[in-house]
């Protein structure tokens, strides 16, 4: 299974930016274009604002019971291949979203392997009991968070 974010925190937000920020400089040396080299940055790290909308249903909606991740899913692969062609990205949009699930596959605890899909977690009502760990009391803990404490966490 994954490994507790509060010991291994590299699929925290900022490490999600540092990775992509890498991943943008090789795009840069790869190709000399600007829209490929900042590509990996829209994919890699700013999907992670779909944390917000789970945020927000934590705090105003339907409680801690669920949790959507909408753009968290290997499904959207070739929705990004299909984009990176239309926008001349040159594979750097594609590479950015599956550096920022594979870190995230990687490192986040997860009860199944299956997790970053959105379809299996539609399946199951996307109930947050599926996914994190076992543990209750760290069972998504950013969620619980001040608005100040969730940008602290990203």
């Amino acid at each position: 299974m994954g490994r507790d974010c509060s010991i291994c925190p590299l699929a925290r937000p900022r490490y999600h930016l540092l990775a992509s920020a890498a991943l943008s400089a090789v795009m840069w040396r790869r190709t000399q274009r600007r829209k490929a080299a900042l590509a990996p940055i829209a994919s890699g790290f700013l999907i992670d604002f779909d944390h917000f909308v789970d945020y927000a249903l934590a705090k105003h909606g339907p409680g801690e019971r669920w949790l959507i991740l909408p753009l968290h899913g290997w499904e959207y692969l070739p929705l990004w291949i299909l984009l990176d062609r239309l926008l001349g990205t040159r594979g750097g949009l594609t590479a950015g979203y599956v550096l920022h699930l594979g870190i995230d596959q990687l490192y986040n605890e997860k009860r199944t392997h299956r997790a970053y899909s959105v379809i299996w977690r539609a399946r199951r009502g996307f109930r947050a009991d599926n996914l994190g760990p076992v543990d209750p009391e760290q069972h998504h803990q950013w969620r619980k968070e001040s608005p100040l404490g969730l940008l602290r966490w990203f």
